[in-house]
């Protein structure tokens, strides 16, 4: 009485009327879909820890490595300059064309340029160790939000790595509520 019987021709019909052949590709399409998404998971997650670790590793490089030795007064920081000259480079073309035009600006007028801060650590006055809190992946950039100083760094793929494009800060007091519109390394380079 349990075995499938034929009906003129059509599908297999299982006890109770339910055709098996549907019901099985029904199955096999979910299964699928699942294991679609743990791979397309996978592949984000992958696309995260590469980020986070391309981020981490330039701000211990460019920072956390230094500070035991900020306390020494003879120390003088490498700062934005071994960035621009980074090969591979990290940054941008246009972030590397625009910092060095503020610099060229700047020497040439005397003057402060738009740069009168660490573009980098958000602050004249760094202290503590930056570590990437948290990383979010999706249509071709990353971002990285740093622990320290407001930073949200974008990062687009460039061959097996990440380059930065643009660093969004955040501005807080020390009560933590919002002393001035949010900003970015593009637009203050740009004015």
């Amino acid at each position: 009485m349990g075995t499938a019987i034929r009906s003129s021709g059509h599908l297999p019909i299982a006890r109770g009327g339910v055709p098996q052949a549907p019901f099985a590709a029904a199955l096999i399409l979910l299964a699928f879909a699942g294991l679609s998404s743990r791979i397309h998971a996978q592949a984000a997650s992958s696309d995260e820890l590469s980020c986070r670790e391309f981020v981490q590793k330039f701000y211990d490089r460019y920072w956390n490595q230094y500070l035991a030795k900020m306390k020494d007064p003879k120390f003088s920081l490498p700062g934005v300059e071994q960035v621009l000259r980074a090969k591979p480079p990290v940054l941008s073309q246009e972030l590397i064309e625009l910092i060095k035009k503020d610099e060229k600006e700047s020497k040439a007028s005397g003057e402060v340029g738009r740069l009168d801060f660490d573009p980098f650590l958000n602050s004249q006055d760094p202290q503590g160790k930056y570590a990437v809190a948290r990383v979010e992946v999706g249509a071709g950039t990353c971002k990285a939000t740093l622990s320290r100083a407001h930073i949200v760094a974008e990062l687009t793929p460039a061959g097996s790595s990440w380059i930065f494009m643009n660093f969004h800060y955040g501005y807080y007091n020390a009560a933590g509520k919002k002393d001035a519109p949010d900003g970015d390394l593009l637009q203050i380079l740009k004015q």
